[in-house]
């Protein structure tokens, strides 16, 4: 394989911050549907009645409506018929 050097990229010192702003925003995100997930996978497993606030739940279960609604949707665009799972 050939090696050559790196193509140069102009950028500002600007489009640098926005580049950082972004991918801050990705690990946010990413940190909070972690959260979520471990929060979710905790629940069913303990044994006592399920304390969480109300806000939380609601919160919890609009996230995973709207995931529901993303996939229906994205799924309905492809073509794939209800009830089948894509790869």
């Amino acid at each position: 394989m050939i090696r050559r050097p790196p193509t140069m990229i102009p950028m500002t010192d600007a489009d640098v911050q926005d580049i950082r702003a972004l991918v801050a925003r990705h690990k946010a995100a990413n940190d909070v549907h972690q959260k979520a997930l471990s929060k979710l996978k905790t629940l069913p497993e303990s044994p006592d009645p399920i304390v969480v606030p109300e806000a939380t739940t609601a919160a919890l279960v609009r996230q995973l409506a709207d995931r529901a609604r993303e996939r229906d949707e994205r799924q309905r665009r492809m073509g794939i018929p209800p009830g089948q799972r894509s790869s």
